[in-house]
């Protein structure tokens, strides 16, 4: 599939696109969950169990004794 045809599919301009696959802008969260939907790829697959524990020990303040 080409890039043109890609952002045609999940409404991203393929210059957008183009930048975001050659490293010259982030990808956001809207832009790769549409990208998994349209690639047939669940999302998750990308997310290790060390990525969640990172998040969750980074969320949890710490604890005073």
């Amino acid at each position: 599939m080409s890039t043109s045809e890609l952002g045609r599919r999940i409404g991203i301009d393929k210059k957008r696109l183009w930048d975001v696959f050659n490293g010259q802008r982030e990808m956001r969260a809207d832009e790769f969950l549409k990208l998994c939907v349209a690639l047939r790829i669940d999302p998750r697959s990308f997310v290790t169990r060390e990525m969640v524990e990172r998040i969750v020990e980074a969320s949890n303040p710490p604890r005073f004794r």
